[in-house]
């Protein structure tokens, strides 16, 4: 994930939102990002790579700036762990660039621009590496969603127009392959294209859209990718209906629904529900936090549980009317696997504990077909469950 784009109204990070929906750009213009601790957390694991890869390739003493970033409480043992694979991935890139020229050419987090597609479009590549006749576009995400596609993908794409633009003045570049890499997840991809099919695609796609864009011209059209991101979602209008269309469906009892009409409600049920969310949360912060008045609702107290204002005088007064110890206390407990893999780092507490870790069989559940677990044949496995 490259830093975030907080200047470019235009910025490879959002461009599949405004690049799909062109208005949605200056309709979220001027209201704030708040932001989240998942950004906040892939910021701090950003910088931790960084300074790994200007250790390794720009010989920098990053002994002060680690010991500052370790004082983040977002960061743990895991996020350094994922780093260095990060750092050692691009070392495995640059091994096989000296393998086709002798004297390849490393830059990191450096900004690039292509304004002359997008007005004012800037942006932060994570790593570019050049050889004779290719650049290599290096993005890190460290988000543990799921895994994120290079093929085609507009962001990658902006990436390498940007840094094509900055060196190929210096470079002799025929190729540009956009390379995502996702720590977290094991995942790698990569997309190349000629540099001749890349200015192709920035003059065809890229440049009208940003011109509609900027001006905030066309057509909206919400989408679960482009809705996303999108800091207008919960309280745009065409995403709203877009989304009350599911509403147009007879919910009769399921017995007078076909299964093509469950599969259309089924299909669109995620995005709806993500939508719905979001307009809760706005209506709750504004309501709350900028005495915004909704017909019909009121802001309350809301409900709460008691708690102790002092374990330890608590605990004395118990034991001094003669309970033990061990009634008034928990019994040790150990931390959860996903917690004990981010205290300890994921690579080391499988070392030392792996062995005594197993992973159960999940229950049936039904998903998409573009989600790429296998198909249960559900029936021969009741079969077989009832013939044991």
């Amino acid at each position: 994930m490259a830093m975030p784009d907080v200047h470019a109204l235009l910025g490879p990070s959002s461009a599949a939102m405004w690049m799909a929906c062109p208005p949605s750009a200056r309709l979220g213009e001027k209201i704030e990002d708040t932001g989240s601790e998942y950004a906040a957390e892939g910021t701090l694991a950003h910088h931790v790579g960084e300074l790994l890869l200007r250790e390794k390739w720009e010989d920098m003493d990053i002994s002060e700036d680690m010991a500052s970033a370790q004082t983040d409480p977002l960061y743990s043992a895991s996020m350094l762990e994922y780093m260095k694979a990060y750092a050692d991935f691009v070392e495995e890139r640059m091994a096989e660039a000296k393998a086709q020229c002798s004297d390849p050419h490393i830059f990191i987090e450096q900004q690039v621009a292509f304004a002359e597609y997008a007005p004012e479009g800037f942006g932060t590549s994570d790593v570019v590496i050049i050889t004779d006749g290719q650049m290599e576009v290096v993005d890190l995400k460290y988000g543990s969603g799921i895994p994120v596609s290079a093929e085609g993908n507009p962001q990658m794409r902006i990436y390498g127009l940007g840094a094509y633009l900055a060196w190929c003045w210096a470079y002799d570049i025929q190729r540009v392959r956009m390379t995502i890499y996702q720590p977290r997840l094991d995942s790698i991809s990569s997309d190349t294209m000629t540099v001749t099919d890349l200015l192709e695609w920035a003059e065809k796609e890229l440049k009208p859209k940003a011109k509609l864009a900027w001006e905030g011209k066309g057509e909206f059209n919400p989408g679960e990718k482009q809705c996303k991101w999108c800091k207008a979602a919960a309280t745009c209008r065409a995403r709203a209906e877009y989304q009350m269309e599911l509403a147009k469906h007879d919910f009769a009892p399921p017995p007078t629904l076909d299964e093509s009409e469950i599969a259309d409600i089924l299909t669109r049920l995620p995005e709806f529900k993500a939508w719905v969310k979001q307009l809760e949360e706005y209506a709750q912060d504004a309501a709350v936090n900028h005495g915004v008045h909704f017909p019909g609702y009121k802001v309350v107290e809301g409900r709460s549980n008691r708690k102790y204002t002092n374990e330890d005088a608590i605990a004395d007064q118990l034991i001094r009317a003669g309970f033990s110890s061990a009634a008034i206390y928990k019994p040790k407990e150990l931390l959860g696997i996903t917690a004990m893999e981010k205290l300890v780092g994921k690579k080391k507490f499988g070392e030392l504990a792996g062995k005594y870790i197993i992973k159960p069989e999940g229950a049936p559940t039904l998903v998409p077909l573009s989600d790429k677990r296998p198909e249960l044949n559900t029936a021969a496995k009741a079969a077989e469950d009832f013939a044991t």
